[in-house]
């Protein structure tokens, strides 16, 4: 029998809330369907990011060391590698998708603001306050500039050999041969351009920043195309398909009409779930949020994750973060709850991690494990501070069905001596009280869990009472499996990034591991999403699972793109049954198949992109209707 029950008076709601952007700059669609998105942050606040998220807005990769902090683009080569441009540093770096930095130029420069790579290993490098851009071989050699300019941004070579510039502090944007000739240019009406492409058609699109708009001109300079924005534009990108990508408050893709098909952030909407689970040690009823994305349901279930509480906090502070939002929009299904004796979960006494928590956190759980929305094998738990012991004594007290499958913790303390008041801290019972404390010390659990752990731990810890890292030292060697030397069981264990640290050691205060530093803590909420998305792909043995291979089937449409409210035809390779979801991830309809035929009527449907993928699971062909 189910201990939780939905409120009757509370129904699911929707929210649109996601991880910011503050200053969108440059976007790129990848070949594998991503989109490359470089946020340029704060000046004052360093929180400059070169990130890649997939067709949901799914965070798949990001860099996160601390040397890009004012940051303007983020471009991939032909090789697969990275060029950015770290503008408050002076300096543009080729990175590889394990952050290490391959090339590097800094000499000479001064705030440059885009750079991509050319034939022959030459980078194109807009260096706007030295009011040029310039040409460099793999050395670093200068081998062509153009310096008639005035702060520029977004320089671009074309087919032709000539480079297209916009001339920002002149409002105009500037085509120049190789022997510095301006061979075309457009100013009229515009004011501080930002970003402009050349089109296969001859015309230009360009992002008129302070006029917020983009536009689109004929080579007379005559106008074809506009679309209003509501803040400063950055970047446009016109894609094959016609669509048009840009970077303006948020990132997003247009239609030839104007249609938004896709955004970053709020890529997909969030449901909430309010519901009551009875603690079966105590009878608490605990209150406990569900947050998920739109399209998670039982043909797409999605990793599901415990938000633990730090210190003696409540579950709910999560929804005036909106962290559990942002995870959901990440693509997991989250649960965060309030322990009996806080929040919402009284008036029941405080029970300060001990079993009675450890109990209501196990039935939490299994709650969470139990919707048919979430894949119980990629379901774990992250805690935060104190709610290591809850965590950590819940997985080691309770190792059943539904088993926890990892374990994430950011800077938990590992024993008595960071808690009780005694030392500092916020429990008020004597560091000698035994019979409390030997229930209430992760240390002591940590050797009895079995899941994946990793530990995320700064060099310096959020607690100030914490002189050095000795308690993450402590909990990651009494979890770390005693066949590498370790004095636990856990199948695997690592310190923060794999790029930092291998897994399954053991390390002393003499000889530690790599921590993360302060300055990147900017980038916490980013690195903990993937974390878990690394944490959620593994098996039970700490290996990446192995996803059953499914025969493949080819899809192909009659027509693309089809007028809204036509019949849409597609041609299977083999007897499929096939879906139509669309740009959101949001299942729209199953077509009507008849042999290797599907055929989805799109009257209702709104102009947009869609897919046709197989119900089954398998790759899928992408439809645009239009007006």
């Amino acid at each position: 029998m189910k201990s939780w029950v939905l409120v009757p008076v509370c129904l699911p709601f929707l929210r649109l809330c996601a991880w910011p952007v503050t200053t969108p700059c440059t976007i790129e669609r990848l070949a594998n369907g991503n989109s490359l998105l470089t946020d340029a942050g704060s000046f004052s606040d360093n929180n400059g990011r070169v990130f890649e998220v997939d067709s949901l807005g799914r965070t798949v990769w990001a860099y996160l060391r601390n040397d890009i902090p004012w940051v303007h683009s983020g471009r991939l080569t032909p090789t697969g590698t990275i060029l950015i441009t770290a503008t408050s540093n002076s300096r543009v770096l080729e990175i590889d998708r394990d952050w290490n930095v391959v090339w590097s130029k800094s000499t000479g420069l001064n705030y440059p603001n885009d750079a991509c790579r050319l034939p022959g290993n030459r980078t194109l490098i807009t260096d706007r306050d030295n009011d040029r851009v310039v040409e460099v071989d793999s050395a670093g050699n200068v081998v062509w500039s153009y310096a008639q300019l005035l702060r520029p941004h977004n320089a671009s070579r074309l087919a032709n050999g000539h480079t297209l510039v916009c001339d920002s502090d002149r409002d105009r944007v500037v085509e120049v041969d190789s022997a510095g000739n301006a061979v075309w240019s457009f100013s009229q009406g515009l004011s501080w351009p930002r970003c402009a492409q050349r089109l296969a058609n001859g015309n230009t699109i360009v992002a008129d920043s302070r006029n917020r708009r983009l536009l689109e001109v004929d080579s007379s300079g005559s106008t074809v195309w506009e679309y209003r924005l509501y803040g400063l534009s950055y970047s446009v990108v016109r894609l094959d398909n016609g669509n048009t990508l840009f970077g303006a408050g948020r990132f997003a893709e247009l239609t030839p009409d104007r249609t938004v098909v896709w955004q970053y952030p709020h890529t997909v909407s969030v449901l909430v779930d309010t519901i009551w689970v009875a603690n079966p040690t105590s009878g608490c009823s605990l209150y406990v949020h569900i947050h998920r994305p739109e399209y998670a349901g039982s043909q797409n279930p999605v990793p599901g994750v415990v938000l633990i509480p730090d210190g003696n906090g409540a579950g709910t502070g999560y929804d005036s973060t909106g962290y559990a939002d942002w995870l959901a929009e990440d693509g997991f299904a989250v649960l965060h709850f309030d322990p009996d004796g806080r929040g919402r979960s009284q008036p029941y006494p405080e029970n300060y991690n001990g079993h009675v928590h450890q109990d209501g956190l196990r039935e939490c759980f299994k709650t969470l494990a139990s919707q048919d929305y979430v894949d119980p094998d990629d379901c774990g738990m992250f805690s935060k501070s104190y709610g290591i012991t809850m965590a950590s004594g819940a997985i080691a007290r309770h190792q059943t069905r539904p088993e926890v499958r990892f374990l994430l913790d950011f800077e938990g303390p590992s024993d008595r001596y960071q808690t009780c008041q005694d030392s500092g801290g916020h429990i008020p019972v004597p560091v000698d009280s035994q019979p409390f404390w030997v229930e209430r010390e992760a240390a002591r659990f940590m050797k009895k869990v079995r899941c994946p752990y990793l530990r995320l731990q700064t060099r310096t810890d959020h607690n100030p009472r914490i002189r050095d890292n000795g308690h993450a030292v402590a909990l990651i060697d009494s979890a770390t499996n005693t066949a590498h030397g370790g004095s636990g069981i856990s199948v695997w264990t690592r310190v923060n990034d794999s790029v930092m640290n291998e897994p399954n050691q053991v390390y002393t205060l003499q000889d530690p591991p790599v921590w993360v530093s302060e300055d990147q803590s900017v980038h916490q909420q980013v690195r903990e999403a993937l974390y878990l998305r690394e944490l959620g792909r593994m098996d039970y043995t700490g290996q990446h699972k192995q996803k059953p291979a499914r025969p493949s089937t080819e899809l192909r449409l009659e027509a693309n793109p089809v007028r809204a409210g036509a019949r849409v035809r597609a041609f299977a390779s083999s007897p499929v049954q096939v879906g139509v979801w669309d740009c959101s991830g949001t299942f729209v309809a199953a077509c009507r198949v008849q042999g290797r035929t599907a055929v989805w009527d799109s009257e209702g449907a709104v102009s947009g992109c869609y897919w046709l993928r197989p119900l089954g699971g398998g790759p899928g062909v992408k439809l645009v209707l239009s007006r």
